[in-house]
């Protein structure tokens, strides 16, 4: 009998240590899963984040609103910049985004060296802060304020287009997100974009590539003629000669005047955002302009402008679009460029808007420098 009960004693005992073996394991084993599940992240400054889950709440600084809307996922925005709440119609992605943008809390002005009401922020409660100027230690000073998670996003190398890099930080966003098919989605569609352009860009290699200029690109607001950019996209993109691009390693450059007369491209492409600075200029001295073989052959032509609070790299691809149109017509013969920037934009921004964004700017036209001043006329 003591036999028994000493045996089903050492039972038992046997017993619950499996059953704690077990269960701890178990334990264990679904706590380590939860682990496993975090998003671990190293965003385009190279600081590395882990979330939990995916935001469902989220702000936007410093042009990020942009990536959101690329990603369809504005509606997870809980504040927004008053840039991109007051100013809809220059850019695809805030046409696009109007309705709720402007139902969202102002939460700073927006712009560089503009600061953010970091008391709204906190109270508005969202789980990650996305930001686009890629400063690194501005970004974790940012994050020690306001108690909220920072991802660091971008455009390119000295934070110019580049579509790797622009990939690598649409898909940072994405996952933090949890929009990854989408990022996908418009990744191939981008993709699509430049083999197209490549493929029509091709046709010119063997002949002389026409010398271009783009003028009156912005740069921390509207800029003039001699504004301009030895990287830009929708040049390289088209197999045009970029009339600057030896200049200087940085895509920005402010080019000293009398150059431009020096290097006299065949073509001049003006930004739409700086017109009147061109008309300006063009009022205080008409025989400088005159003296260009662009203006004087009439081959001045104006481009939606591509910077406004960072770069549109929407707009951009709807501008390569133009300017393949305009320097090799018969490989873009089958191009209507405005009916081109609605696929684009919609693409992007999920709404055709190149009308509604036009309207503001006349884009996509021929500038006539006449006695009068500068004209635009429709092609």
């Amino acid at each position: 009998m003591n036999i028994d009960k000493k045996f089903f004693r050492v039972f038992i005992l046997t017993l619950s240590a499996a059953f704690g073996f077990v269960f701890f394991s178990s334990a264990a084993f679904f706590a380590s899963a939860q682990a496993s599940e975090e998003i671990k992240i190293i965003d385009m400054a190279g600081r590395e984040a882990a979330l939990k889950k995916a935001a469902g709440k989220a702000i936007a600084l410093n042009s990020a609103s942009r990536f959101i809307a690329y990603l369809l996922a504005a509606d997870k925005l809980c504040g927004i910049e008053n840039i991109d709440k007051n100013f809809v119609k220059t850019r695809p992605y805030t046409i696009a985004c109007e309705e709720i943008f402007a139902g969202l809390d102002v939460i700073g002005e927006g712009g560089v060296n503009k600061p953010h009401n970091i008391e709204k922020i906190i109270s508005l409660g969202p789980e990650l802060i996305f930001e686009a100027f890629c400063d690194k230690d501005a970004a974790a000073l940012l994050e020690r304020q306001s108690g909220v998670k920072v991802i660091s996003l971008g455009y390119g190398d000295k934070n110019w287009f580049d579509e790797k890099y622009f990939f690598d930080a649409l898909t940072v966003a994405a996952r933090a997100l949890g929009r990854e098919t989408r990022a996908v989605e418009l990744a191939s569609y981008v993709k699509s974009l430049g083999e197209d352009l490549k493929t029509r860009a091709a046709t010119i290699k063997n002949a002389a590539p026409p010398r271009c200029y783009i003028g009156a690109v912005s740069f921390r607001g509207r800029q003039g003629i001699a504004s301009t950019d030895s990287m830009y996209f929708p040049f390289t993109s088209t197999g045009a000669h970029n009339a600057v691009s030896e200049i200087s390693d940085n895509s920005h450059i402010f080019l000293d005047r009398e150059k431009l007369l020096v290097y006299d491209p065949e073509y001049i492409f003006i930004d739409a955002a700086g017109l009147e600075m061109v008309r300006e200029d063009y009022a205080a001295n008409p025989q400088y302009f005159l003296r260009l073989s662009a203006v004087k052959n009439k081959k001045v032509y104006m481009c939606l402008p591509s910077v406004f609070y960072n770069l549109n790299i929407e707009v951009l691809y709807a501008n390569s679009y133009f300017v393949g149109k305009i320097i090799n017509p018969g490989a873009f013969k089958d191009i209507d460029p405005a009916a081109k920037a609605d696929e684009i934009f919609e693409k992007f921004c999920g709404k055709k808007c190149y009308d509604e964004m036009n309207s503001e700017y006349r884009a996509f036209s021929r500038l006539e420098f006449t006695p009068d001043g500068v004209e635009i006329e429709k092609l």
